[in-house]
C-alpha cells in the first residue's frame, strides 16, 4: 500500500493555522473587555469556534489518500471512501472548487463506470498518476 498525504494550498494553510486560532484568541479578549456571564459566552461564542477549530485541523492532518492493490482510498477526519481501481475509467487534473477530500484546487477528478468519484489532490502527483498508470490500465489518465 502507498500512501499519498494530500497538497496544501497556502491559503488554506494560513486559515486553519492562522484564523481560526485567530479567532479563539479575538473571542477571549473581547470577553475579557466586556465581561458577560461566562457560561454564555462560552456556550455562544468560545465553544462553537474550537470545535470548528478542532475538525479543521483534523481534517488538516488526517487528509490523504492510499492506492492499495486493489482499490484507492480516500481518508479526511471521520471520512473514508473506497473506490475499486478496476471501477476507475478516468483520471484528469481539474481545478474543480466543489467540497471533497482534498486541500488544495490542484485537483485530480476521478471517474467511475457509476460517474463521478472523489476529487483528490495527492503530493507526488506524478508518482501517485504513475501508480494508477500501473494499477489502472484500463483507465484514460491524464496529466
Amino acid at each position: 500500500m502507498r500512501h499519498f498525504p494530500s497538497e496544501r494550498a497556502p491559503w488554506l494553510t494560513l486559515l486553519i493555522w492562522g484564523l481560526l486560532p485567530g479567532g479563539c484568541l479575538a473571542m477571549l479578549i473581547v470577553q475579557l473587555q466586556a465581561p458577560i456571564p461566562w457560561w454564555t459566552w462560552f456556550l455562544t461564542a468560545e465553544l462553537p469556534m474550537v470545535m470548528v477549530t478542532a475538525l479543521a485541523v483534523w481534517i488538516w492532518l488526517t487528509t490523504g489518500y492510499s492506492v492499495t492493490e486493489t482499490e484507492l482510498i480516500v481518508r479526511s477526519a471521520f471520512l473514508t471512501w473506497r473506490t475499486p481501481l478496476s471501477a476507475i475509467t478516468r483520471v484528469r487534473p481539474t481545478r474543480n472548487p466543489p467540497a471533497s477530500a482534498a486541500l488544495s484546487l490542484n485537483r485530480l477528478e476521478i471517474r467511475t463506470r457509476k460517474g463521478a468519484g472523489p476529487l483528490i489532490s495527492p503530493q507526488r502527483r506524478d508518482e501517485f498518476l504513475q501508480l494508477l498508470r500501473e494499477r489502472c490500465p484500463h483507465a484514460r489518465i491524464e496529466g
